[in-house]
C-alpha cells in the first residue's frame, strides 16, 4: 500500500519542486500556473478516462494481465519522462522562450497523465486487500507523504535550487527516475512472490469493473465533495506564498505541510474505532476558520511569523486527517475486516449493501450497485479536480497583483506591511564634499546645487556603494555625498536576468516601486563620467534610470539623479547574510535611524537578524577580491 501510495506521487512532488527553478529562470510567475496546471489537469484526464472507459477493455483480458499493464507501463514511461523534463527544464536560463516551456508543458503533461493511471490503479489494487487490513488506503496516503519527503532529501542530496547549475539540474530529475525504478522494483518483487496474485484474484471475485457508476450518483455525494474541497483549500494557499514576507518562510512552510501529511495518516492509524460523522464535522469547520487566519497572516508575516506557522501547521495537519477519514468512511460501520475465508461473503455484504440504497433491481431504469471501490475512486477523482479548481482560484487571485507579463510584484506587496516611509535624519542633513577622500579640498561640485558640474552625474546608491569600501577598491572617489530619499520606491532583495548571483550569492539589492507613500532612504553621490563608466561595469543586469522624486534631508530637491535599476524581471530572494549587514551597516551608519530599523524589520522577514557591524565583518566583493572586474564579468552569465 505504501508503495502504490508513493508510485504516482513522485513524479508530482519533483515537478512541483522545480516550480521555484523555473520561475527563477525565466522571471515570469505564470509558468507556475502553467505547468502545475499541465500535470494536474493531464492527471485528472487519466483518472476520468480510468473510471468511464477501460470496461470494455477489462472484458478482453484477464485481471491479471490488465493490472500488470497497468503498473509496468505508466512506471516505464515516468522513467523516461523525468529526466527529459530535467534536460528541458535545464534549457530554460537559456532559451526561455514559447516554445520550451510549451515543449515542458507537454512533458509535464505525459507525467501527470501516467501518474494518473497508477492512482486508479493503485486504488483498485490496495483496495481489493481492505478485508485483510482496514488501514490500507491509510497506508497509502503515507505513502504519498514519503514521496514528498524522498523529494526533499534528493533536493538536499543533489543541491538542486533555484540557482542550480544543469548537472545539478540533471541529477535531480534523475533521481525522481531512480526513485520510480526503486518502487518498480519493489513492486516486481511482490509480484514474483505472489503476493499481488491473492490481490488480482480478489478484484477478479468483487467483479468489479474500473466504472460503476459516475461519482455524482454516488450514494455518499458529500464524501467526494469534502474530498475535493479538502484538497482545492490546501492546494489554493501554495500559490499564494509569493505574499509571504521571504522565500525562507515560504520553503518553511513547505516543509511544515510534508511533515503534516506524515502525521496526519499515523493519526489515523492509531483510531481504531469507526469515524464519526460529528468528527468530519468538526475538521471542516475548524479547517474554515484557519484558513482565514491563514489569509490574514501570510501579508502580515513580518510581524506574524510564529502564528502563522502554527495556524498553517493546524490547518495542514486537519487537511491531512481529513484526507484519511473521508476514506475511512466508505468502510462503514464494521470495525473489523473480514478474514480472508469469508472474502466471498463479505464481498456479497458490500454489494447487498449498496442494492438497498440503490433499489431492489425491479426498476429497468436502476443502476448497478455502486460499491465500495467505485466511492474510493469518486474520492481520488474529486480529490484531483479539488487541485484544479484550488489552481485555477488561486491564479485568479495572484493575477490581479502581477505585471510586467506575469512578474509578481512581491517587493509591492511587501510594502503594504511595513512602515510607509521614514522620516529623515536632521542631524545627517548636509553635503559632505570628497567623503572618501581623494583630495580636491573641498573645491568639488555641491550636491545641493541646481546641476552640479557639467562633468559629473548624480547617482543615488541604497545598496554596497553607499559607503566608500567598494568605491575606493574601485579608484573610485565621489566628489561629495548627501543622505536623500526617493518617494515611491521601495528596496527589495531579489535577483534579474543577467546578475552575477551564485549559490553564496543568491540575491542583490534592487528599487521596485511602491505605493502608499512609500520611500527608500540612500545617499546620493556625485560621481565623474569616468568615474561613473568604471562603477557601471561592475553592476551587471543593472541600467541607469532617472528617478522621479529625490529630496536631500534637509527637504531641498534634488533634479536629474539616476539610479541602478534592475534590467529585467524581477525575483524577489532573500540575500546572503555579508551583503544583507553590508548594507544595513552602511544605512545604519549614513542613513536615519528610523529608516535603518525599517530595513533591520524588513531583514528580519527574510531570515536574516542579529547582525552585529563591530563583530561582523561585512566586506564587499571589491575588497575580498583583487581582480573583483573580471570575476563580475565572468559572472554575469550566471543565473
Amino acid at each position: 500500500a505504501v508503495c502504490l501510495g508513493a508510485l504516482p506521487s513522485i513524479g508530482g512532488s519533483f515537478i512541483c519542486t522545480a516550480v521555484g527553478y523555473v520561475t527563477k529562470a525565466t522571471g515570469n510567475a505564470t509558468c507556475f500556473f502553467k505547468i502545475l496546471l499541465a500535470y494536474y489537469l493531464s492527471s485528472g484526464l487519466a483518472i476520468g478516462l480510468g473510471n468511464s472507459k477501460d470496461a470494455g477493455f477489462d472484458a478482453q483480458f484477464s485481471t491479471r494481465k490488465t493490472y500488470r499493464f497497468r503498473i509496468y507501463v505508466p512506471v516505464a514511461m515516468l522513467i523516461v519522462l523525468l529526466p527529459l523534463a530535467g534536460r528541458l527544464t535545464a534549457r530554460l536560463p537559456e532559451e526561455p522562450t514559447v516554445e520550451m516551456v510549451l515543449l515542458l508543458c507537454l512533458c509535464v503533461a505525459g507525467v501527470g497523465f501516467f501518474c494518473g493511471v497508477l492512482v486508479v490503479t493503485g486504488t483498485v489494487i490496495v483496495g481489493s486487500l481492505r478485508y485483510q487490513s482496514r488501514d490500507c488506503l491509510v497506508l497509502s496516503w503515507i505513502g504519498v507523504a514519503c514521496a514528498g519527503l524522498a523529494c526533499i532529501v534528493a533536493q538536499w542530496v543533489t543541491g538542486f535550487g533555484p540557482l542550480a547549475a544543469p548537472g545539478e539540474v540533471h541529477a535531480f530529475f534523475d533521481c525522481g527516475a531512480f526513485l520510480s525504478a526503486l518502487c518498480l522494483a519493489i513492486c516486481t518483487a511482490l509480484d514474483l512472490s505472489g503476493e499481488w496474485e491473492q490481490a488480482f484474484d480478489r478484484t477478479a471475485e468483487e467483479e468489479e469493473p474500473l466504472q460503476v457508476v459516475a461519482p455524482w450518483e454516488c450514494r455518499a455525494i458529500w464524501s467526494p465533495a469534502i474530498q475535493g474541497g479538502n484538497a482545492a483549500i490546501t492546494v489554493f494557499l501554495f500559490p499564494l506564498l509569493p505574499l509571504v514576507h521571504c522565500q525562507s518562510l515560504a520553503t518553511t512552510l513547505v516543509l511544515w505541510k510534508l511533515f503534516m501529511d506524515f502525521v496526519g495518516p499515523v493519526l489515523m492509524l492509531c483510531w481504531r474505532c469507526p469515524w464519526p460523522f460529528a468528527g468530519t464535522a468538526a475538521l471542516i469547520s475548524t479547517r474554515v476558520a484557519l484558513l482565514a487566519a491563514v489569509l490574514y497572516l501570510i501579508p502580515r508575516s513580518d510581524d506574524f511569523r510564529i502564528p502563522l506557522i502554527l495556524a498553517w501547521n493546524l490547518l495542514m495537519l486537519c487537511g491531512s486527517v481529513l484526507t484519511c477519514a473521508m476514506d475511512r468512511l466508505l468502510e462503514g460501520s464494521s470495525a473489523q475486516p473480514a478474514a480472508p475465508e469469508t472474502l466471498a461473503a463479505a464481498v456479497a455484504a458490500d454489494k447487498a449493501d449498496v442494492s438497498v440504497v440503490e433499489g431492489n433491481g425491479d426498476d429497468g431504469d436502476a443502476k448497478p450497485p455502486l460499491t465500495w471501490l467505485s466511492r474510493v475512486r469518486a474520492n481520488r477523482l474529486a480529490h484531483q479536480l479539488g487541485i484544479v479548481v484550488g489552481l485555477v482560484s488561486a491564479g485568479i487571485v495572484v493575477y490581479p497583483a502581477a505585471g510586467n507579463g506575469g512578474v509578481v510584484q512581491a517587493t509591492e506587496l511587501r510594502c503594504r506591511g511595513l512602515p510607509t516611509c521614514a522620516a529623515p535624519s536632521a542631524a545627517l542633513a548636509g553635503t559632505q564634499h570628497w567623503p572618501c577622500g581623494g583630495g580636491g579640498g573641498g573645491s568639488g561640485a555641491t550636491v545641493g546645487g541646481a546641476g552640479g558640474s557639467h562633468d559629473s552625474v548624480r547617482i543615488f546608491h541604497y545598496g554596497a556603494n553607499m559607503g566608500c569600501a567598494k568605491l575606493e577598491a574601485l579608484g573610485i572617489y565621489p566628489l561629495a555625498a548627501t543622505p536623500a530619499r526617493a518617494a515611491g520606491f521601495r528596496l527589495s532583495f531579489g535577483s534579474a536576468p543577467g546578475f552575477p548571483t551564485s549559490a553564496q550569492e543568491p540575491a542583490f539589492g534592487g528599487l521596485q516601486t511602491c505605493g502608499d507613500g512609500g520611500c527608500v532612504h540612500g545617499v546620493v553621490h556625485e560621481l565623474t563620467r569616468r568615474d561613473l563608466a568604471t562603477l557601471s561595469a561592475t553592476e551587471p543586469g543593472y541600467t541607469l534610470g532617472e528617478l522621479p522624486d529625490v529630496a536631500a534631508y534637509h527637504g531641498e530637491p534634488l533634479r536629474g539623479v539616476l539610479a541602478y535599476l534592475p534590467a529585467g524581471a524581477w525575483v524577489a530572494e532573500a540575500p546572503s547574510r555579508r551583503y544583507a549587514g553590508l548594507v544595513w551597516c552602511q544605512a545604519n551608519a549614513s542613513l536615519s535611524s528610523g529608516y535603518s530599523r525599517q530595513l533591520a524589520c524588513e531583514l528580519a522577514g527574510l531570515g536574516i537578524a542579529g547582525l552585529s557591524c563591530a563583530e561582523e565583518r561585512f566586506q564587499p566583493l571589491a575588497v575580498q577580491s583583487q581582480s573583483f572586474l573580471g570575476v563580475f564579468r565572468r559572472s554575469a552569465g550566471r543565473t
